[in-house]
């Protein structure tokens, strides 16, 4: 074999490898956009089997810094104590964030988490659950504790260390 026939064959396995690597990047960003999770529309009163009386209502703040056109989220968010004595925090009807990959939400020990920087800089922060999904109404558990020595609610991309949105307590 000559070396112009091997640097023709290195060519197209480089490439391919490239290829390979940046279709599978390309799925991963795209994916939660062709195949968005249903709408969830889980209610307090249902997992809790009764209405309660909710402990505070507060909002996902919009236009912060660390938010731009692919990462926001907007939505009421109010708590409630269930009877075991955790609490339920409730991402409303209204709630709606862009997509992605890998949404968590958490309790940060403080208020104004704007951007990545102030949500890394909360050593105190705590992961409550997977989002369940981008828009509608959905319910998470949290310990009292926790929840009482919490200043937010955030929403946080794992895979790519995004911030989403936070809503002050």
């Amino acid at each position: 074999m000559n070396r112009t026939a091997i640097g023709f064959i290195a060519g197209i396995v480089i490439g391919a490898l490239v290829g390979v690597l940046a279709g599978a990047g390309a799925m991963l960003v795209a994916f939660p956009f062709l195949f968005p999770p249903p709408a969830v529309n889980e209610s307090v009163a249902d997992m809790a089997g009764r209405d309660v009386a909710a402990l505070l209502e507060t909002r996902f703040r919009e236009g912060t810094a660390g938010q731009d056109a692919a990462h926001w989220g907007r939505g009421g968010v109010r708590a409630y104590r269930s009877d075991d004595g955790d609490v339920l925090i409730e991402l409303q009807s209204d709630f709606e964030v862009g997509p992605g990959p890998n949404f968590w939400v958490y309790l940060n020990s403080r208020g104004g988490i704007d951007d990545e920087a102030d949500f890394e800089a909360d050593a105190g922060r705590q992961r409550i659950a997977r989002l369940k999904s981008f828009t509608g109404s959905q319910v998470y558990r949290a310990d009292a504790g926790a929840f009482g020595a919490a200043g937010a609610v955030t929403i946080w991309c794992e895979s790519f260390g995004q911030y989403i949105a936070s809503a002050d307590l």
